[in-house]
């Protein structure tokens, strides 16, 4: 990361000079230094405030809307602390922009992050005889993405940054669409905003790389012919544009593995078909769609993302549904017609609620998988306790047994599985019977609930916590 001026001896040399760092001051020591630092939780930085921290030893700066304190970067910076400071208290995007915008600084500078820059508060005149102003009510912008292009001969790089002001509600990015060698037709989306990219490459491409970062979306348009492009070629109508309403894209997919997890429930791969790439988020669900009725289509919740061209799903026929007997009868080679994703799931709300339970009947715990494995490990959730009740009728119909039971907590959350059992008739040490609020009663005041299964289960779930005052703030259900 350097913040060279246009102007700069370095730059206007020709070629990008580096000063001569101290030893242990290397970018793999800059690595290492960084692992180690804590980072505050993200607030809200205006840029008066910013302008304080401008000197060696204090110094902030701001990229795309992000603020850095980099006062311990100075030391392994290449270019030198004379460069570094000209970003030092102010907003340093667009000279950022200038020299290296293809950095990924987001990763570079991650546990150096302070918050968020927000506008100023501004007062309103007070009308009344006193020495006091008030404080207008400050609307925090929403999201806003931005485009950018940059190119070598080789290489045209495409990038989609989302922009996002202090929130308690800030959710990491996803995207999903058609990468192709002379289409991009693509969906990213932050919280609630969607933007869209439907382009026709200027040139047919050789291959397409998809690297996303949090809030960073880069497409690598690698040239069948190495030479500058005049554009990145032919929007179509609607191409960069942001709106608010879900857009599911139609895609196909060939099962590519199925494991059988117990007598009725099977765990299916599907590898996208084409040049349909995506990365799900945490509790989002797929359309299936059947073949002889494309029209209509149901939910399912994604159990696992194993890459950007596979997904998986938790399947268990039932003896009156039509889509899960039409997924469980799938064979590898098979392909199925499918639309997605959706799921307003925000992992952020956990943060706020030290006590988390889940109820998840059956495959109910599906998407609670992917949520356990993040509590585990990111020390965000270090202070934190989850309890999964885990409801089935008999221990052979449970799921998934080794991974719920492993004890793999890297430095987050503690996590508590209690299985119940309604119809058990062997040998069981543990809870019997239906949902109860006896299950739960010690965590009712406080606890956040997420709740996941058939819809009777679900219904019955909010009923009882609506009846032991659970607020609906503190309920979430998964209902894909």
């Amino acid at each position: 990361m350097s913040f060279l001026s246009p102007a700069s001896p370095q730059v206007a040399s020709g070629g990008r000079s580096k000063i001569a760092l101290k030893p242990g001051h290397s970018m793999m020591d800059w690595v290492r230094f960084k692992s180690k630092l804590i980072p505050d939780r993200p607030r809200r930085i205006t840029l008066s405030e910013l302008a304080k921290h401008n000197r060696i030893g204090d110094m902030w700066t701001s990229i795309h809307g992000a603020v850095y304190d980099i006062s311990a970067y100075v030391d392994y910076h290449p270019g030198g602390v004379d460069e570094l400071m000209k970003g030092a208290g102010i907003d340093s995007t667009e000279l950022f922009n200038q020299i290296h915008k293809w950095v990924n600084f987001q990763s570079m500078l991650k546990e150096c992050l302070v918050g968020y820059l927000v506008s100023e508060v501004k007062m309103k005149p007070c009308t009344k005889a006193t020495s006091l102003t008030v404080p207008m009510a400050v609307t925090i912008p929403e999201v806003c993405f931005s485009w950018d292009t940059y190119q070598s001969e080789r290489i045209f790089t495409l990038i989609v940054y989302a922009r996002v002001p202090f929130s308690n509600k800030i959710r990491q990015s996803h995207f999903y669409g058609f990468m192709g060698n002379s289409e991009t037709k693509v969906v990213v989306c932050c919280n609630d905003k969607q933007y869209q990219v439907l382009l026709r490459h200027y040139q047919p491409c050789a291959k397409v790389e998809v690297r996303h970062y949090n809030l960073k979306f880069e497409l690598c348009l690698f040239k069948e012919e190495e030479k500058l492009w005049p554009s990145e070629g032919e929007h179509q109508e609607n191409s960069k544009t942001t709106s608010t309403s879900v857009t599911l894209l139609p895609f196909t997919a060939t099962v590519s593995d199925i494991r059988k997890l117990n007598h009725d429930c099977s765990l299916i791969t599907f590898s996208y078909n084409g040049e349909f790439m995506a990365n799900p988020p945490l509790g989002s669900h797929v359309y299936v769609h059947l073949l002889n009725k494309p029209v209509d289509k149901k939910p399912y919740t994604v159990f696992s993302v194993p890459d950007m061209r596979s997904f998986q799903l938790m399947v268990k026929r039932y003896p009156d549904s039509t889509y899960s007997a039409y997924l469980a009868d799938l064979t590898p080679g098979d392909s199925i017609c499918l639309s997605g994703f959706d799921g307003h799931f925000d992992m952020d709300q956990l943060r706020a609620c030290p006590e988390i339970v889940m109820l998840g009947a059956g495959t109910g715990i599906t998407p609670f998988i992917r949520i356990l494995g993040r509590l585990k490990k990111s020390s965000h959730f270090s202070s934190h306790h989850c309890t999964l009740l885990y409801y089935n009728k008999t221990k052979a119909d449970r799921v998934w047994m080794e991974e719920l039971e492993r004890d793999d907590v890297e430095g987050g959350c503690k996590i508590d599985v209690r299985h119940v059992l309604s119809q058990e008739q062997g040998e069981w040490e543990g809870l019997r019977g239906r949902l109860s609020p006896t299950h739960f009663q010690d965590k009712v005041e406080d606890a956040l609930f997420l709740v996941c299964g058939p819809i009777a289960f679900i219904e019955e779930a909010g009923n009882i916590l609506k009846d032991n005052a659970v607020p609906s703030k503190r309920i979430f259900e998964f209902t894909g």
